[in-house]
Order: C-alpha cells, then sequence, then structure tokens
C-alpha cells in the first residue's frame, strides 16, 4: 500500500520487503525486494532505473537512490547493490541494519538511463558500483537483441569487483557480442582519456552509458564528447550523496513570484502550470496535476531533468547535472524557481 506523502507536493512511497540479502563484495551487498501483495504491476521497470528509498536516520529519514542491478526477463525478482561509502549514512544503514524480512519505504522505479530504441553497439564505462545500472542494461541487450556490448569497468583491485561472477558468466555465454576490459588502480593505474579513447576505436557509432564516481564520469563524458562530437549519443547516470556535504544554502528567492505560470512539455502534450512564491517549479507541477517524473525530490538522482526553453530559474544544486547537459540547457526542476518576468517554458521530453 502506498504511505501518504506529508510534503505539499512530492515522491509518494511504498512498502517493500527483503527477500534475501548477498555480500558481493566486502563492502557492497545485493538486496532483492518484492512489493506488497496487489502492487507488483506498480514496481515494473525498465533497465537502467533506480528506486529512492526513505532511510531511517536520527530522529527523522533521508532519501536515497539505488538502481536496478537487475533486469525484467532475466531476473524473476527486484534487485539493488548497494556500496558502503565512508562516513555514508544511507549505504552504511542498508549494510548494517537491513535483512531478510525487513520492511523499507520507497519510491516507483524512476530513472532515465535507459536504453534508446537502437541498434547501434552499446559501449559502457563504469567504476565501482556505477556497474549496478550497466549490469541490468547488458543483459537486456544481450538477452534481448543482436547488438555488440563493450564494457569497461574500473576498480580499486580485483577483490573490489562487484557482479564478476555474473559477467564472467555472461562473456562466456555471449562470447561474440560482449568484452568486458576490467581496469585495476593497483595493476593498471586509473583509467585515463587515453585508454578510453584507445578503447572507444572502431565504436564511433556506438551508444554510450557512464556510471560511476564523478570524476570518472565528468572525464569519460569529456573524452567522448571531445573525440565523437555533439551528435554521439552519450548518457550517464549521477546519485549526488549529500552524506560529506553541508546542505546547500536556499536561493534567494524573491518576494513576489515573479510569473503567475508557466508552460510544461510532457509526453507531448502542453500544461499551463500556476506558480506560487517560494515553490520549485516541480512542486508547483505536481501540485496542479501534471505527473511530471519524481524520485528523490531533494536534487541528487537527477530525474527531473528538463530542457528550459525558455525563461530563467535559478537552482538550490546543479550536483546531479553534467557539464554536458548544463551546456545544453538542462535543469533540475525540483531545485529550480523563476529567476525573472518571462515566460517561463520547461520540456521534460529530452
Amino acid at each position: 500500500m502506498s504511505i501518504e506523502n506529508k510534503d505539499v507536493a512530492g515522491p509518494v512511497f511504498y512498502r517493500l520487503t527483503v527477500k534475501a540479502v548477498r555480500e558481493e563484495t566486502a563492502d557492497a551487498k545485493s538486496f532483492v525486494f518484492s512489493p506488497e501483495r496487489g502492487e507488483d504491476e506498480l514496481f515494473r521497470y525498465t533497465p537502467g532505473q533506480f528506486l529512492s528509498f526513505r532511510v531511517p536516520y536520527g530522529n527523522g529519514t533521508i532519501i536515497r537512490s539505488y538502481s536496478f542491478s537487475s533486469a525484467p526477463g532475466a531476473d524473476p525478482d527486484m534487485r539493488i547493490c548497494v556500496k558502503r561509502v565512508k562516513d555514508g549514512r544511507g549505504s552504511n544503514w542498508f549494510n548494517d541494519h537491513l535483512g531478510p524480512g525487513a520492511r523499507i519505504e520507497a519510491t516507483l522505479p524512476a530513472g532515465r538511463f535507459v536504453l534508446r530504441d537502437s541498434k547501434a553497439p552499446l559501449f559502457l564505462i563504469a567504476g565501482g558500483s556505477g556497474i549496478t545500472p550497466c549490469l541490468a542494461l547488458i543483459k537486456q541487450v544481450l538477452l534481448g537483441t543482436r547488438r555488440r556490448v563493450r564494457l569497461i569497468y574500473a576498480n580499486r583491485d580485483a577483490a573490489s569487483i562487484i557482479y564478476r561472477e555474473e559477467l564472467d558468466n555472461l562473456e562466456r555465454r555471449f562470447p561474440d557480442r560482449l568484452e568486458c576490459k576490467h581496469r585495476l588502480d593497483d595493476t593498471h593505474g586509473f583509467l585515463t582519456p587515453d585508454t578510453i579513447t584507445s578503447l572507444a576505436n572502431g565504436w564511433r557509432e556506438a551508444d554510450f552509458y557512464i556510471c560511476g564516481p564523478a570524476p570518472l564520469m565528468d572525464m569519460a563524458e569529456e573524452t567522448l564528447g571531445n573525440n565523437l562530437g555533439d551528435q554521439a549519443f552519450i548518457t550517464t547516470e549521477r546519485f549526488i550523496s549529500p552524506d560529506d556535504d553541508a546542505a546547500p544554502a536556499p536561493p534567494a528567492t524573491n518576494q513576489s513570484a515573479l510569473i503567475d505560470a508557466f508552460r510544461v512539455t510532457l509526453d507531448g502534450h502542453d500544461h499551463t502550470i500556476p506558480y506560487v512564491a517560494g515553490m520549485t517549479l516541480l512542486q508547483a507541477a505536481l501540485k496542479a496535476g501534471v505527473d511530471a517524473p519524481v524520485s528523490c525530490a531533494e536534487g541528487h538522482c537527477g530525474t527531473c531533468m528538463a530542457a528550459l526553453k525558455s525563461g530563467k530559474v535559478e537552482m538550490t544544486s546543479t550536483k546531479a547535472l553534467s557539464k554536458r547537459n548544463l551546456e545544453r540547457g538542462y535543469i533540475l526542476a525540483c531545485q529550480s524557481r523563476p529567476a525573472a518576468s518571462e515566460p517561463l517554458w520547461l520540456n521534460f521530453d529530452l
């Protein structure tokens, strides 16, 4: 059953039961979930998506997002992987306290790190727990298409490789279509632009997916963009954990609303959204009954990314957006408020 959200407008949470927990490495575990009776249909998901969980912390809760490593058609149940982060409030709670039979609250599946309708080869770059959504995409491609796949997977050392056995099995099963290129810091050194350029040689027409630590993603995205040009299909998945960051200062919201309404394009339809001073654009859209994409609603996951077609906004945080996304005029609706009186138009149909 759904759990009513106390916010004016934001994500709705549902209860999941932990079916199983598996240790993948010394600092990472997989968690298998099942929804409450009658809600299986609600939790249908696309490989590459994620769940946002409400995690107990102190006297309240925090929200953390974790990707599916499972894929429908390949796995019977929903599965995520959580790797410990030093001083991480969410990741350590999962690894220390969440066991079989426990219940936890989560949003419905969300996320844009999914395969597009394409016959192009698939080229993935992952670091650490960034393998999680990449593994789901790999399984979807291998089991449902004839596309070739190359994975570059960076880790500290061999013991840190998450899902090593599953990747090895897939590589043996599909030897002509899957190549896994493991890059270990203690053996090969850190992944470099030259290495990425070399391994991407001959894959210019591929669809590129990148997930991992922010510095790796920034470097990989810039390298591919410089080598392949603006027309290359490159998508990233970045979850920004605020565990080690001070909370950003609230925006200097104007006393007046500046605008009375703004335009939203979603699923090919235009909507006029009334606006009240102080609300984020996402809150206003949800309050107006528009089913805008939402998950964490805190600027961590990037689900509510939209193209700013006209107008100006101020954002509390941009950390879930890559440099390339910012250059293309994308914003986070959950972090944005009007910054000028000119007409404002958001397009969620990226």
